[in-house]
């Protein structure tokens, strides 16, 4: 297959590279900064794209002429999730592109309504755009929290304090509500190129729909007990109070938001509260047929450079 990674040069993007590379597939790449992408990366791919906004129609068609697959990798600003992937979703239609991946690689929000979570409204919006006006239906994965997001490893992610998160990267803290022991699952960037390359490659991947998958399932306390362990340092865990206590302290957040983007500030807070109080779907399952071998708890610890 030739399958165009769009937002090529992100962290993720680079991953996707690689699984596909692997598996014998040609990558087209469509990014803004070309410069992002290492040159082992660069001289993986068929062709690049620049494309200097997402919004710009002839690139973007550009990237899309010709290939098999097309994977929307882009950051989550709203913009790139809606407005962008509706630019991408359009380019591939008039391409004849049968194969779609949404941006996704999150947390099962299908149960979730607009307004419940800032961050994933546009995708919840999105996912139901295709259904209505389009004769693709892009593929979904939910994978729960990226593990390097979760531990705020640098250049990818923050699910710290200032967002309102649980893992404190530079204090070595963990603070949590409710009883720290509920369920929750977590990928790696790698393990989610795997598993999303399995998903493409398969016959009939334009059909699949929804798919569960992760690399290890956890509680917080558990998080604490192993990193203790692997990494050798001491975590400080503080319970701040009850699920009943996050609610209120998300939603007072959320009333003195005075512009969208400050929706960053207290995010990790709603992040927390869906995961505790079953809002996200559960359990998730992986499908046999993804030949995958899952990163472990363990592993990631030991081969990721954290702070």
């Amino acid at each position: 297959m030739l399958v165009l990674v769009a937002g090529v040069t992100g962290n993720l993007g680079g991953f996707l590279v690689d699984s596909f590379t692997h598996r014998g597939h040609r990558i087209r790449g469509l990014a803004r900064n070309p410069s992002k992408l290492s040159r082992e990366r660069r001289d993986l791919l068929e062709s690049f794209v620049h494309v200097k906004l997402g919004c710009d129609v002839e690139q973007v068609e550009k990237a899309c002429s010709g290939v098999d697959a097309v994977i929307c990798a882009y950051s989550g600003a709203p913009e790139n999730v809606l407005e962008g992937q509706i630019i991408l979703l359009r380019a591939a239609e008039k391409a004849g592109v049968k194969h779609s991946l949404a941006n996704t690689w999150n947390c099962d929000w299908r149960d979730m309504k607009i307004g419940m979570q800032e961050t994933y409204g546009p995708m919840i919006m999105f996912r139901r755009y295709p259904e209505l006006t389009s004769s693709i239906k892009p593929v979904h994965i939910y994978c729960g929290v990226l593990a390097e997001v979760f531990f705020s490893v640098p250049g990818h992610g923050d699910f710290g304090p200032k967002c309102g998160g649980v893992w404190d990267a530079y204090q070595k803290r963990l603070q949590y509500y409710g009883t720290g022991d509920k369920p929750w699952y977590v990928t790696t960037e790698h393990d989610a190129a795997e598993f999303t390359a399995e998903i493409i490659q398969l016959e009939k991947s334009e059909q699949c729909g929804d798919w569960h998958v992760y690399s290890f399932v956890t509680s917080l306390l558990n998080i604490v007990r192993v990193y203790e362990e692997v990494r050798g340092t001491k975590v400080i865990t503080e319970c701040k109070g009850s699920v009943m206590d996050l609610r209120r302290e998300a939603l007072e957040a959320r009333s003195r938001m005075s512009k969208p983007y400050e929706s960053f500030e207290f995010c990790g807070m709603f992040y927390q509260l869906h995961t505790i109080d079953g809002t996200y779907r559960r359990s998730y399952k992986i499908s046999n047929k993804l030949d995958v071998m899952p990163t472990s708890l363990e592993s990631f610890l030991k081969q990721s450079h954290l702070i």
